[in-house]
Protein backbone atom coordinates (compact mmCIF):
# COMPACT_ATOMS: atom_id res chain seq x y z
CA UNK A 1 0.00 0.00 0.00
CA UNK A 2 1.25 3.47 -0.88
CA UNK A 3 3.40 5.22 0.09
CA UNK A 4 6.23 2.77 -0.38
CA UNK A 5 9.48 3.14 1.55
CA UNK A 6 12.71 3.68 -0.35
CA UNK A 7 13.85 0.09 0.17
CA UNK A 8 10.48 -1.49 -0.55
CA UNK A 9 10.93 -4.56 -2.75
CA UNK A 10 8.31 -3.73 -5.36
CA UNK A 11 6.52 -6.29 -7.47
CA UNK A 12 5.24 -5.53 -10.97
CA UNK A 13 1.82 -5.02 -9.42
CA UNK A 14 3.28 -2.53 -6.92
CA UNK A 15 4.95 -0.62 -9.73
CA UNK A 16 1.74 -0.63 -11.74
CA UNK A 17 0.03 1.07 -8.79
CA UNK A 18 2.89 3.50 -8.19
CA UNK A 19 3.45 4.54 -11.82
CA UNK A 20 -0.07 4.25 -13.35
CA UNK A 21 1.44 2.13 -16.15
CA UNK A 22 -0.17 -1.17 -17.01
CA UNK A 23 1.37 -4.21 -15.36
CA UNK A 24 2.58 -5.57 -18.71
CA UNK A 25 4.29 -2.29 -19.55
CA UNK A 26 6.35 -1.96 -16.39
CA UNK A 27 9.25 -4.35 -17.07
CA UNK A 28 10.11 -3.18 -20.63
CA UNK A 29 9.51 0.44 -19.62
CA UNK A 30 12.04 0.28 -16.77
CA UNK A 31 14.53 -1.58 -18.98
CA UNK A 32 14.65 1.51 -21.21
CA UNK A 33 16.31 3.33 -18.32
CA UNK A 34 18.69 0.52 -17.42
CA UNK A 35 16.63 -0.52 -14.40
CA UNK A 36 16.60 -4.27 -13.72
CA UNK A 37 15.02 -6.25 -10.88
CA UNK A 38 16.94 -7.61 -7.94
CA UNK A 39 15.79 -11.19 -8.17
CA UNK A 40 12.15 -10.77 -9.15
CA UNK A 41 11.51 -7.44 -7.44
CA UNK A 42 12.63 -3.84 -7.79
CA UNK A 43 14.03 -1.84 -4.84
CA UNK A 44 12.09 1.41 -5.01
CA UNK A 45 15.21 3.51 -4.40
CA UNK A 46 16.56 2.11 -7.68
CA UNK A 47 13.42 3.27 -9.49
CA UNK A 48 13.49 6.71 -7.85
CA UNK A 49 17.10 7.37 -8.78
CA UNK A 50 17.27 6.01 -12.30
CA UNK A 51 13.78 6.87 -13.52
CA UNK A 52 13.05 10.20 -11.82
CA UNK A 53 16.62 11.20 -10.95
CA UNK A 54 15.69 11.73 -7.30
CA UNK A 55 16.87 10.24 -4.03
CA UNK A 56 15.05 10.89 -0.72
CA UNK A 57 17.14 12.46 2.03
CA UNK A 58 14.64 12.04 4.88
CA UNK A 59 11.36 10.38 5.79
CA UNK A 60 9.27 13.23 4.40
CA UNK A 61 10.90 13.00 0.98
CA UNK A 62 10.71 9.21 1.20
CA UNK A 63 6.93 9.47 1.62
CA UNK A 64 6.70 12.00 -1.21
CA UNK A 65 8.40 9.70 -3.68
CA UNK A 66 6.65 6.62 -2.34
CA UNK A 67 3.24 8.19 -2.96
CA UNK A 68 3.61 7.59 -6.67
CA UNK A 69 2.90 9.43 -9.89
CA UNK A 70 -0.28 10.90 -11.35
CA UNK A 71 -1.27 11.43 -14.97
CA UNK A 72 -1.40 14.97 -16.31
CA UNK A 73 -5.04 14.48 -17.35
CA UNK A 74 -5.99 13.95 -13.72
CA UNK A 75 -3.93 16.95 -12.64
CA UNK A 76 -5.74 19.12 -15.19
CA UNK A 77 -9.09 18.07 -13.71
CA UNK A 78 -7.88 18.90 -10.19
CA UNK A 79 -6.73 22.33 -11.37
CA UNK A 80 -10.04 22.97 -13.13
CA UNK A 81 -8.51 23.42 -16.58
CA UNK A 82 -8.39 21.42 -19.77
CA UNK A 83 -5.51 19.10 -20.57
CA UNK A 84 -4.27 21.36 -23.36
CA UNK A 85 -4.32 24.43 -21.12
CA UNK A 86 -2.29 22.64 -18.44
CA UNK A 87 0.30 21.43 -20.94
CA UNK A 88 0.61 24.94 -22.36
CA UNK A 89 1.17 26.28 -18.85
CA UNK A 90 3.79 23.63 -18.13
CA UNK A 91 5.65 24.65 -21.30
CA UNK A 92 5.62 28.32 -20.32
CA UNK A 93 8.92 29.81 -19.17
CA UNK A 94 9.45 30.07 -15.42
CA UNK A 95 6.06 28.66 -14.50
CA UNK A 96 5.61 27.62 -10.87
CA UNK A 97 4.24 24.12 -11.39
CA UNK A 98 6.02 20.92 -10.28
CA UNK A 99 8.12 19.05 -12.85
CA UNK A 100 6.47 17.04 -15.60
CA UNK A 101 7.94 13.64 -16.49
CA UNK A 102 7.29 13.14 -20.20
CA UNK A 103 7.96 9.50 -20.96
CA UNK A 104 6.30 9.51 -24.35
CA UNK A 105 3.03 10.34 -26.10
CA UNK A 106 0.10 9.98 -23.70
CA UNK A 107 2.51 9.22 -20.86
CA UNK A 108 2.96 12.56 -19.11
CA UNK A 109 3.22 12.19 -15.35
CA UNK A 110 3.82 14.30 -12.26
CA UNK A 111 4.78 13.45 -8.70
CA UNK A 112 1.47 13.13 -6.87
CA UNK A 113 2.80 14.52 -3.58
CA UNK A 114 4.02 17.75 -5.19
CA UNK A 115 0.69 18.29 -6.93
CA UNK A 116 -1.21 17.70 -3.69
CA UNK A 117 1.10 20.13 -1.85
CA UNK A 118 0.44 22.80 -4.45
CA UNK A 119 -3.33 22.26 -4.22
CA UNK A 120 -3.40 22.45 -0.43
CA UNK A 121 -1.07 25.45 -0.07
CA UNK A 122 -2.70 28.91 0.12
CA UNK A 123 0.39 30.32 -1.60
CA UNK A 124 0.62 27.56 -4.22
CA UNK A 125 3.94 26.28 -2.87
CA UNK A 126 5.34 22.78 -3.13
CA UNK A 127 8.55 21.10 -1.99
CA UNK A 128 11.26 20.84 -4.59
CA UNK A 129 13.55 17.79 -4.58
CA UNK A 130 17.19 18.15 -5.60
CA UNK A 131 17.90 16.22 -8.83
CA UNK A 132 20.78 13.80 -9.13
CA UNK A 133 23.61 15.33 -11.15
CA UNK A 134 23.96 13.94 -14.66
CA UNK A 135 20.65 12.06 -14.70
CA UNK A 136 19.06 14.47 -17.20
CA UNK A 137 20.72 17.09 -19.42
CA UNK A 138 19.75 19.83 -21.88
CA UNK A 139 19.87 18.83 -25.55
CA UNK A 140 23.01 20.92 -26.05
CA UNK A 141 24.96 18.80 -23.56
CA UNK A 142 23.95 15.29 -24.66
CA UNK A 143 26.45 14.77 -27.49
CA UNK A 144 29.41 15.94 -25.42
CA UNK A 145 28.34 13.92 -22.36
CA UNK A 146 27.79 10.70 -24.33
CA UNK A 147 30.76 11.29 -26.66
CA UNK A 148 28.75 10.91 -29.85
CA UNK A 149 28.54 13.17 -32.93
CA UNK A 150 26.07 16.01 -32.55
CA UNK A 151 24.40 14.82 -35.77
CA UNK A 152 23.26 11.66 -33.94
CA UNK A 153 21.52 13.71 -31.27
CA UNK A 154 20.03 16.10 -33.83
CA UNK A 155 18.60 13.20 -35.81
CA UNK A 156 17.10 11.67 -32.68
CA UNK A 157 15.43 14.92 -31.65
CA UNK A 158 14.12 15.59 -35.17
CA UNK A 159 11.23 13.16 -34.66
CA UNK A 160 8.88 15.31 -32.58
CA UNK A 161 6.48 12.42 -32.02
CA UNK A 162 9.07 10.06 -30.53
CA UNK A 163 11.37 12.16 -28.37
CA UNK A 164 13.43 10.50 -25.63
CA UNK A 165 12.09 10.68 -22.07
CA UNK A 166 12.48 14.13 -20.59
CA UNK A 167 11.80 16.20 -17.49
CA UNK A 168 10.16 19.60 -17.95
CA UNK A 169 10.54 22.01 -15.05
CA UNK A 170 9.64 25.71 -15.14
CA UNK A 171 9.26 25.47 -18.91
CA UNK A 172 12.74 24.05 -19.41
CA UNK A 173 13.50 20.58 -20.72
CA UNK A 174 16.20 18.08 -19.81
CA UNK A 175 16.43 14.72 -21.55
CA UNK A 176 16.99 11.63 -19.41
CA UNK A 177 20.48 10.44 -20.33
CA UNK A 178 19.85 6.71 -19.89
CA UNK A 179 16.93 6.76 -22.34
CA UNK A 180 18.97 8.68 -24.89
CA UNK A 181 21.81 6.17 -24.49
CA UNK A 182 19.34 3.29 -24.87
CA UNK A 183 18.07 4.71 -28.15
CA UNK A 184 21.59 5.19 -29.45
CA UNK A 185 22.44 1.59 -28.60
CA UNK A 186 19.41 0.02 -30.27
CA UNK A 187 19.98 2.18 -33.36
CA UNK A 188 23.55 0.89 -33.60
CA UNK A 189 24.87 4.45 -33.56
CA UNK A 190 27.58 3.77 -31.00
CA UNK A 191 29.38 0.95 -29.26
CA UNK A 192 27.69 0.46 -25.84
CA UNK A 193 30.92 -0.34 -23.97
CA UNK A 194 32.76 2.63 -25.43
CA UNK A 195 29.90 5.01 -24.74
CA UNK A 196 29.60 3.81 -21.14
CA UNK A 197 33.32 4.20 -20.50
CA UNK A 198 33.52 7.62 -22.13
CA UNK A 199 30.47 8.87 -20.25
CA UNK A 200 32.05 7.84 -16.93
CA UNK A 201 35.26 9.73 -17.68
CA UNK A 202 33.59 12.86 -19.01
CA UNK A 203 34.69 15.82 -16.86
CA UNK A 204 33.04 18.59 -18.83
CA UNK A 205 33.25 22.11 -17.45
CA UNK A 206 35.38 20.91 -14.55
CA UNK A 207 32.64 18.72 -13.06
CA UNK A 208 33.64 15.58 -11.19
CA UNK A 209 33.23 12.28 -13.09
CA UNK A 210 29.97 10.41 -12.73
CA UNK A 211 29.72 7.37 -10.47
CA UNK A 212 31.57 4.26 -11.65
CA UNK A 213 29.87 1.72 -9.41
CA UNK A 214 27.25 -0.54 -11.00
CA UNK A 215 24.38 -2.73 -9.92
CA UNK A 216 23.87 -6.36 -10.83
CA UNK A 217 22.02 -5.22 -13.92
CA UNK A 218 25.04 -3.21 -15.10
CA UNK A 219 23.39 0.20 -14.56
CA UNK A 220 24.98 3.17 -12.78
CA UNK A 221 24.07 3.44 -9.13
CA UNK A 222 22.99 6.72 -7.60
CA UNK A 223 25.46 8.89 -5.74
CA UNK A 224 23.99 8.36 -2.29
CA UNK A 225 26.49 10.45 -0.37
CA UNK A 226 26.57 13.36 -2.82
CA UNK A 227 22.83 13.26 -3.39
CA UNK A 228 22.07 13.26 0.33
CA UNK A 229 24.34 16.24 0.87
CA UNK A 230 22.72 18.19 -1.97
CA UNK A 231 19.23 17.26 -0.88
CA UNK A 232 19.96 18.31 2.70
CA UNK A 233 21.19 21.67 1.48
CA UNK A 234 17.99 22.25 -0.46
CA UNK A 235 15.53 20.27 1.65
CA UNK A 236 13.59 23.39 2.56
CA UNK A 237 13.49 24.81 -0.95
CA UNK A 238 9.96 25.45 -2.17
CA UNK A 239 8.55 26.80 -5.36
CA UNK A 240 5.44 28.79 -5.90
CA UNK A 241 2.90 28.64 -8.69
CA UNK A 242 2.24 32.35 -8.24
CA UNK A 243 5.81 33.48 -7.80
CA UNK A 244 5.29 34.27 -4.13
CA UNK A 245 7.67 31.56 -2.96
CA UNK A 246 11.45 31.94 -2.85
CA UNK A 247 13.40 31.64 -6.05
CA UNK A 248 14.58 28.04 -6.27
CA UNK A 249 17.72 27.23 -8.24
CA UNK A 250 16.73 28.77 -11.55
CA UNK A 251 20.24 28.74 -13.06
CA UNK A 252 20.73 25.05 -13.78
CA UNK A 253 21.69 25.49 -17.44
CA UNK A 254 18.35 24.06 -18.54
CA UNK A 255 16.97 24.54 -22.02
CA UNK A 256 13.72 26.29 -22.72
CA UNK A 257 11.08 24.05 -24.22
CA UNK A 258 11.00 24.56 -27.96
CA UNK A 259 8.73 23.08 -30.58
CA UNK A 260 10.84 19.91 -30.51
CA UNK A 261 9.67 19.18 -27.00
CA UNK A 262 5.98 19.63 -27.70
CA UNK A 263 3.85 17.43 -25.50
CA UNK A 264 1.19 15.27 -27.09
CA UNK A 265 -1.58 13.54 -25.18
CA UNK A 266 -1.28 12.59 -21.51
Amino acid sequence: MLPFTRFHAATLLDLHTWSTLSRNEVRPFLARFGIHPLGRKYPMVRVYEHLLGLSPSDTFEDNMLGGGLVRATNVAEWFGVSRDVLLDQLRASNNGYPPLYAFGPKRNLMLRAQVEQLLSSPRNTWKNLAPIHGHALPASCLARHLKVPQSRIDAMLADKDALPARIICQGRVRFIVSDVAHRLRISGAVDPAAMSEEARTDTRDGDAPDAATTSTGGTPRGLFADTTARAAAHSQTQRSCTGSGPDARRGECLHGVSAEAKLSGT
